[in-house]
């Protein structure tokens, strides 16, 4: 299948890899990494193992394409990245998906995505901080100001 993707759109993707499946069963969800589309077939994520970076933009697993219907500012999310590009994968802060809070300076997959949007002018979460966001709430988006643009379940 060919996805028409939009620099802003928001990749949800199905568990795979030990680190994914064990997000999905914490969670009890079967979204278990999020990353935003960059353009020229690239993305914006923290991928674990890696951290924070541009990536080339994977399909595999891909479970669900998000668009937002809001306006946003991506130059200021650019900016937003480029602050944390290269920061590492925080492992230790899985452990807010159990209830354990922690910030270890790393930066997993969705706490990257929300803190990207909230630069974007879009202050998805706004009650939330962005490390206890996880995956799968990226889904509880959709609605009048996020439509599913691809639904690959």
């Amino acid at each position: 299948m060919t996805y028409q993707l939009k620099s802003g759109d928001i990749l949800l993707y199905r568990p795979s890899g030990l680190f994914g499946r064990l997000i999905a069963v914490k969670t009890w969800h079967a979204i278990s990494h999020v990353e935003i589309y960059a353009g020229i077939q690239r993305s914006f994520a923290s991928r674990d193992g890696l951290g924070v970076d541009h990536y080339p933009v994977r399909t595999q697993d891909l479970a669900y394409v998000l668009r937002p219907q809001v306006l946003l500012d991506f130059v200021g999310g650019v900016e937003w990245f480029e602050q944390h590009k290269g920061a590492p994968y925080g492992w230790l802060d899985l452990l807010n998906f159990i209830g354990v809070p922690i910030d270890s300076h790393g930066m997993v997959c969705s706490s990257f995505a929300a803190g990207f949007l909230r630069a974007c002018d879009w202050d998805i979460f706004p009650t939330d901080p962005i490390n206890r966001v996880a995956p799968f709430q990226f889904l509880d988006l959709v609605g009048p100001q996020c439509v599913i643009a691809y639904n690959l379940q």
